[in-house]
């Protein structure tokens, strides 16, 4: 049952899976949260164990440098499943050049997996999953499709001010790409 004082705006179902009890979580980061040593695998790590000590985890993470493979067993141990794919960063970013024509943002592109999203919407169908928690704005694309599923977004940082940075201080055409 919710307390009382649990926010209306939140919803009954909510308060069943965050309010009380252990829960299934998805959790979807876009890197691996480990090593903790730079800011965004700092606050996902972090974020991870916290969870990983009140709900199951099942976690779908990126794995963008060949270094972090040897990591993947310490995340896996706080884990009741663990997805990991290889995201290699050059064919990436060729990759993401695409959204330019969609009007969709780099990053989405950038991170979008085919492999990923059957491992999301497997596990959705499924039923091994309550919630979700989405660590930055472009893992939130394989949550949207499953409307049911209550999700927690942490947009880590606000991206497009970073863009509007990295505009700043580069030559044509980067400038324009990052601004725009």
């Amino acid at each position: 049952a919710c307390p009382s004082d649990w926010p209306t705006g939140l919803g009954r179902s909510s308060c069943a899976v965050w309010g009380r009890g252990v829960a299934n979580i998805l959790y979807l980061v876009h890197r691996l949260p480990y090593p903790p040593n730079k800011g965004d695998k700092v606050r996902s790590y972090h974020l991870l164990k916290h969870l990983a000590a009140h709900h199951r985890i099942h976690l779908g993470t990126f794995v963008d440098d060949p270094d972090d493979l040897q990591h993947v067993e310490v995340v896996r141990a706080e884990c009741a499943e663990l997805c990991t794919v290889r995201l290699h960063p050059k064919p990436a970013r060729i990759k993401s050049l695409t959204s330019l024509l969609t009007g969709q943002s780099l990053t989405e592109q950038y991170y979008r997996s085919t492999e990923m999203q059957r491992w999301v919407d497997d596990l959705v169908a499924a039923g091994k999953v309550d919630a979700a928690v989405v660590f930055s704005s472009s893992m939130a694309q394989y949550v949207l499709p499953h409307d049911r599923l209550p999700f927690l977004a942490d947009l880590v940082d606000v991206d497009s001010a970073k863009w509007t940075q990295y505009g700043d201080a580069r030559v044509w055409p980067m400038s324009w790409l990052y601004r725009d």
